[in-house]
């Protein structure tokens, strides 16, 4: 204890150990698990589990490659067919949606206006297209609730 009844803090060093590499396992590339208080079976088991575990990384790896090489490829295809709508005079809008391992992906692409302004017509487009229809439907649906409990 200090002087002002506070505690101080002691450096620690790691301990440095010196277990055999059939008795460790590597989680990263500076850390390690020590499994040497184990037996073979158990060590055979948490090692077939991590190699498992790496496998299934490398094949989401390999997953999220092949959505960015569709998507840009996508993109690639889109910006071209719009650029050719435009040296034709004619006006495109490409409206794209998807949702793959990297997430949900939506593009608007082309010349006109809507483009422009980056709107996915989606279903929030339609609530405001028919927001006072909405409105209505419900104000119905609870005047005729309330008559029918009421009696």
């Amino acid at each position: 204890m200090t002087e002002n009844g506070g505690r101080e803090l002691q450096s620690v060093e790691p301990v440095a150990t010196t277990v055999p590499a059939e008795r460790a396992l590597s989680l990263t590339q500076t850390d390690s698990l020590d499994l040497s208080g184990l037996s073979d079976e158990q060590v055979s088991l948490i090692k077939r589990q991590h190699a498992d575990g790496m496998v299934s990384i490398q094949v989401k790896a390999a997953e999220m490659k092949l959505d960015v090489s569709a998507l840009d490829a996508a993109l690639t295809s889109f910006t071209d067919q719009t650029a050719k709508a435009s040296q034709a005079g004619a006006h495109a809008t490409i409206q794209h949606s998807q949702t793959s391992a990297i997430g949900k992906t939506e593009v608007v692409i082309g010349n006109t206006e809507r483009a422009a302004a980056g709107r996915f017509a989606g279903f929030s487009e339609a609530v405001q297209k028919y927001i006072l229809w909405i409105v209505g439907a419900v104000a119905v649906l609870v005047i005729l609730g309330s008559t029918v409990m009421g009696r």
